[in-house]
Order: structure tokens, then sequence, then C-alpha cells
């Protein structure tokens, strides 16, 4: 099936219609969006009261430092993280006593959660191949490519090479022993720092952050020395030759020409490193770094991770605009500095989503900052590798805004409606993600053709009202529980009904 909202992508198995995406749901009425900032330990913290306690969620890092001496005995960063034959897989860059930084570290997990090192004696560090760094040139961004036809290829990767933030490409069979795509040690032509790799369609796009330094900078400001952080992307067909134009994705400082708040680099309204993103068939989920600061110190500097999707894996929205989806003020840690002893505000973020039963998952690091003074003293308090949470696939909601507060008196009528699918043909099934249901407040499900006309046999009075709330509940019309394959497009009507209304939440629809 196809979900007609975005560029021209693969045929997919699900289509996922999350009420955030506004080309997958664009339009409601009487409902108001909400999202849901991930968990991150097993007490979400509000003004120092423990409040909903889920008792299952890692009280801290799920990956810390090593032991000294170690390759990671001081710092962890940049997780990558991917299922692969059965079990949980991390690439990430880890930083020695002597605060030299090395990519192609390795651990793997059964659950996502209690992760080990493999002893994998590929690589002398320090007279010792007792270590879990991979073998050839993996870098800081590591890709999962299972569908490549070459095998040779199915992991992929960008590192950095002999200068400043210039990269190449590798390939590996297996994600432990890497070999170069290519002999160039530019791929870009131009400077790219960090580095999120996703394939849309047939082509291969790399983003991360352009700016503010002449060094990284492919989409100048039209106003000289006024370049801030912003995502910038590159797109290659076969991952060895790559566009040395970069396409725009996503800004936070004032658009151009508009001249900025502040000249200095380090100072103001950023993006760092990207977007990390999550391929769900018809959209692409993202998280990227929300960077501010109000001097250009570097020690002031606050990083959460803001929430962003994509339909063609080049240009991005936020669907409620500054939204922190995961707060670094809630990453405790006990060795840290203060009463609370929290880590240093700054998070940073990875390709490394996943959904593990019951719930969504995605991994993240700290960044410490070198010229930090206080972490010098407790520099193992900085690091490590986190998990933010939610129920899964619960990052957002639509729910009625109430009688009073929408569309005039009498004409209360809350509901929205999907973009066309196209079945292409086949069967499929719909099913709802919701909460807060019961007999007083329900959800029913209708079938629109494309021009908006009810289809006979899938009408709201036909279908079996939602009343268990649930993650993902199929929906019936009487006789009905399969979509038959229509030759036409089809668009997905929810609306909202009983005495209780206003209570239940809509998280996703699914098309399968």
């Amino acid at each position: 099936m196809r979900a007609l909202n975005s560029s021209p992508t693969d045929s997919i198995e699900e289509a996922v219609l999350f009420p955030f995406d506004r080309r997958s749901m664009p339009f409601l009425r009487d409902v108001n969006l909400s999202l849901q900032a991930g968990r991150t330990n097993q007490a979400e913290m509000d003004h120092g009261l423990s409040v909903d306690i889920d008792e299952r969620h890692p009280d801290g890092p799920v990956l810390t430092y090593g032991p000294p001496g170690s390759l990671d005995s001081t710092e962890i960063i940049c997780p990558h993280v991917y299922q692969v034959d059965g079990e949980f897989r991390m690439w990430y860059v880890g930083g020695d006593n002597d605060r030299r930084r090395r990519p192609g570290l390795y651990a793997v997990s059964k659950d996502g959660f209690n992760w080990e090192r493999p002893r994998l004696g590929l690589v002398e560090e320090r007279g010792s191949k007792d270590n879990n760094r991979v073998a050839g040139p993996c870098g800081s961004s590591v890709f999962y490519d299972p569908e490549d036809p070459d095998p040779s290829r199915r992991f992929k990767s960008i590192f950095a090479t002999s200068g400043p933030l210039r990269q190449s490409a590798s390939f590996s069979a297996d994600g432990l022993h890497w070999v170069r795509a290519t002999e160039s040690d530019d791929i870009f032509a131009t400077g790219l720092e960090g580095g999120n790799i996703q394939k849309w369609g047939d082509c291969y796009y790399v983003n991360g952050q352009g700016g503010p330094s002449s060094l990284n900078r492919p989409i100048p400001h039209p106003i000289r020395q006024a370049s801030k952080r912003l995502v910038v992307t590159f797109a290659s067909y076969d991952f060895v030759h790559w566009t040395h134009a970069a396409a725009m994705g996503l800004r936070r400082d004032p658009i151009p020409p508009r001249a900025p708040e502040t000249f200095e680099g380090h100072s103001g309204e950023q993006i760092h490193e990207g977007v990390a993103t999550w391929n769900r068939g018809n959209l692409l989920l993202g998280l990227y770094g929300q960077y501010r600061s109000s001097t250009n110190d570097r020690r002031d500097v606050v990083l959460d991770l803001g929430f962003a999707v994509s339909h063609d894996a080049m240009h991005y929205t936020e669907p409620l605009p500054d939204f922190k989806m995961v707060h670094s003020y809630e990453i405790r840690c006990p060795e840290g500095p203060g009463a609370g002893g929290y880590a240093a505000p700054r998070l940073l973020q990875r390709n490394a989503w996943g959904n593990i039963g019951d719930r969504s998952v995605y991994w993240f690091s700290v960044w410490r900052e070198e010229a930090s003074t206080w972490h010098m003293d407790n520099p193992k308090s900085m690091t490590g590798v986190w998990v933010a949470t939610w129920e899964r696939d619960r990052f957002g909601w639509f729910s009625p805004c109430g009688r009073n507060y929408g569309s005039a008196a009498g004409a209360y009528e809350p509901h929205c409606i999907s973009c066309p699918i196209s079945l292409e043909g086949r069967a499929a099934r719909v099913f709802v993600n919701a909460d807060r249901l019961n007999q007083h407040g329900r959800l029913r499900v209708e079938l629109l053709d494309e021009q908006f006309r009810p289809i006979p046999g899938y009408s709201k009075a036909d279908c079996i009202g939602l009343e268990q709330p649930g993650l993902r509940q199929q929906v019936t019309w009487r006789e009905r529980d399969v979509l038959e394959g229509f030759g036409h497009p089809v668009r997905v009507r929810v609306d909202w009904e009983g005495i209780r209304r206003e209570d239940p939440r809509l998280f996703a629809v699914y098309v399968a």
C-alpha cells in the first residue's frame, strides 16, 4: 500500500497515521493535539515530586563507562542501535583516560536494556586485542541495510578522514569488519558534523550539522558571519557518490535574510548535529538537538531533544515547535553536582529507535563540554547511554477540545480524516491505538473514498464502537473486518462519541 501524503516511496506493508503528522491526518474538527515526552527514569520528576512510577524503566544509564584503561573509561556518546538477527546491536564512540575518542566500539543486548561489551579481539590497542572495537574504518554514523542485494554492503558507515569535518564511506557484511567504499577522503566536498543515515525510496540520505564555522557551511547565510547550526542533508544512490550540494532541512535561527540576534557562533537558538530518524514506512520520525545558549561560552549550552517529522528525508517540520521530546533536566545522575545529582544539560542523538514489546524506545547519550570546569572533577557522571521510553507509539494524541471550546453550540462534532491511502488492490485491516475508552466515551471508524464519500458497509453506523483501551485494536464493521482490496484510494475517519467523548485519546491508526 501507499499513503498518498509523501514523496514517492516503496510500497509498504503498513501505513501508520499519527495525529502529529499533519499530512497523514490533515482534516480535523474539535480536536486538539498533545505530545508526550519520553520517560527517562523510573519516576518522572515534577518540581521534586515523583509521579507516574514505572518500575520497568531502567533507573539510570543502560550502558555506562568501562573500567580504567578501557577504550570507553571516561565517555560514551553517539550510540547507533539496530535489531539484527534477533538481538540488539550498538555502535558507539568511546573516550579513554587520555580523553581520546574512538569510534567503532560495539555492544550487544538481548532485550535492549542490559548491554554487554563482547571481546572481539580484532584491533590491537595499547598492546592488547582484549577490547570491543570493530576492525576497519567504522565511523560515528552507522546504518543497517538488510535489503541491500549485496551482502557485503549490509552495514554502511560514514567516518571522519584526515581533514577537519571531512568524511568518507565504508561497508561491512557483519558490522564488525569494515572496508572503505571509496578512496575519496571528502565525499561531500564540504564539512559535515554529526551524521544520521537513512534510506528513503531508492536513495540514501545523510543529515548533520551545517554552520556556524566556515569548515561546515554548505549553505551560507546571506549575511556574512551570521550562520548558525542547522540541518543539512546530502544524497546518494550508491552510498559512494554523493551530492556536493545540500538540502536545508530545519533551522531555529531567524529565517534569512533576517539578521540574527547575535553574530557569535555558539550563542542563540540552533540545531545540533542533525535529525536522528526512524523510518515508519510512510514518514520519518526524528529527534534533533535543541541547542540554545544565551552567551558564546559553550559551557552555557543546553541541549534537549526536539521532535520533527519528514516525508522526504530532506525537509523536517515540528508538530509543536520547541517541544522537548527528551528533556535533559530529567537525566538523573547520583554522582553529578548539586543535591539533585543531575548530569550536564546536553543530550546527543543518533539513529537508535525501536519498538520492544509494548514500549517504544530511544537510546541516546550525554555530551560533555570539554571546556566545562565542574565535570573535570567527576567526568564519569557525564556519560553513558540512556533510554527514553513511551508506551508503544504513544508519542502524541488527539482528544476533543470540549463542547464549549470548539465549534459553535449545537455543532460539536469531534473527528479527524486521513490522507488518501492506496491499497494497491490488496486486502488490509485497520487498527487503532487509543486509551481512556469506555462505554461513555468511545471511537467509531469510517472508511471514505478519496472524495470523502462513505463506502457502503464501512460507514460509521456499521462500525462496532471501540470501548476498550489498547495499543492495537482491530476495527470491525458488523460482518466485516477486512478491507476488500479496493481499486481506489480510501480515507480513514475517526469520530469521538458518548457523554464522555472528551476522554478518549487517539495515538495512531494503522492500515496494515
